[in-house]
């Protein structure tokens, strides 16, 4: 191992990781902020916008492997990062030129399809890479949600009220510097690694193993009603009455505590396993939703957006160092892409059951929430007694 990583010169392979994982997310804070409102500017209906949500996810769901196991066999995963993020930024200029729906879906589609196909790549290439310098991940990652954030904020006041007009060219440059930030990536994986045993239809081994899956279907479980929140929470917590000003300053709360879990997470993983802490964000999980579907007050919400910390941002950590632990690095794209696999097809069909709840009973549609965390609690049961030595 080599010695442990210290806040060094953006220079060193640190500095350049750091960089790559503040910039990734800038556009997705854009994207998740603003597009909807962006494309009604364009003129595009409800029905088109939720068609633009959609293509993307069901892109992924058709390449997110394949790109997993092509990265895993290249010399670095870096070059499956850099591709994309270049087609990504090449695609989204092209929306300057696009006209009429199909159009921009497809490019949208391209667009987001290619960013967001790179990140289980990253996820796995950072963690690998940061354990053999005797680094942590966490805080790294971190970093994405730190421009997550700085993004909404900074976007917002930019535009303010009419200024819409500027989503377009904003949205293009975050994909440009991204890509720009994947080209300064340091090589991230053990030569030795390289995987050439198997041809690209063969998966690794362990994704036939109920004890590896188990763990990997809980978190889908878990996150898919963080993807819940994306589409309804704003809505829901607008039908009790409470103000755009506190539901802003509700999300940005859950976001401060993902960050400091994931810069704190180390204390905590260093006295428990990946699978103990999934059954406590899991347990977090069925509380947290369950008090959501009573329609509590603004204080009461403010507890539960802190645990996002447990829900997610520790949920998240203890799944991805799980994979690690558990798959050898020649592997380790493919089997974070596994994960993302599972995720997007779960949460697709879970989402749309969510709404269709939340028309007749509003904010008691959290107790399917709840029912759904529980099944990744027994889920995690069962792989605790799986699970080899």
């Amino acid at each position: 191992m080599q010695r442990p990583a210290t806040a060094g010169p953006a220079a060193s392979p640190e500095g350049r990781l750091r960089i790559y994982f503040f910039v990734q997310f800038l556009s997705v804070g854009l994207v998740n902020a603003y597009s909807g409102i962006w494309f009604a500017h364009l003129g595009l209906d409800a029905v088109q916008i939720g068609l633009l949500g959609a293509a993307p996810i069901a892109l992924l769901l058709f390449v997110t492997l394949f790109v997993g196991r092509l990265a895993d066999r290249a010399r670095d995963w870096g070059q499956v990062i850099r591709l994309g993020g270049l087609v990504s930024a090449v695609f989204a200029a092209g929306l300057f030129g696009a006209e009429g729906f199909v159009a921009i879906l497809i490019l949208w589609a391209l667009t987001a399809g290619a960013q967001r196909v790179v990140v289980p790549v990253t996820d796995a290439a950072a963690l690998r890479m940061l354990r053999r310098r005797g680094a942590e991940f966490g805080p790294f990652r971190a970093l994405s949600t730190i421009g997550y954030l700085l993004a909404v904020g900074g976007v917002g006041l930019l535009m303010g009220q009419d200024r819409i007009d500027l989503f377009l060219p904003l949205f293009v440059g975050f994909c440009v510097l991204r890509a720009i930030a994947a080209f300064g990536l340091p090589p991230m994986r053990d030569p030795g690694q390289v995987r050439t045993a198997r041809t690209i239809w063969q998966g690794f081994p362990q994704m036939r193993k109920a004890w590896f899956v188990l763990p990997l279907l809980a978190w889908a479980f878990i996150d898919s009603n963080h993807m819940i929140l994306n589409s309804f929470q704003g809505l829901l917590w607008a039908e009790q009455g409470i103000t755009t000003a506190t539901i802003g300053f509700l999300i940005v709360l859950g976001a401060l505590a993902e960050t400091a879990m994931f810069f704190g997470f180390r204390r905590i993983a260093t006295r428990w396993p990946p699978l103990t802490l999934m059954m406590i964000a899991a347990v977090a999980s069925v509380v947290r939703w369950t008090a959501m579907s009573m329609a509590p007050g603004v204080p009461v919400l403010i507890v539960l957006q802190l645990l996002h910390a447990l829900t997610y941002a520790m949920g998240f950590l203890a799944i991805t160092n799980f994979i690690a632990d558990k798959t050898d690095e020649s592997d380790a794209a493919e089997a974070q892409s596994f994960l993302v696999v599972i995720e997007l097809a779960l949460a697709s069909g879970i989402v749309v059951i969510f709404g269709m709840i939340a028309q007749w009973a509003g904010a008691g549609a959290y107790l399917f929430s709840a029912a759904i965390a529980m099944g990744g609690a027994i889920s995690i049961m069962a792989a605790m007694r799986r699970i080899p030595d």
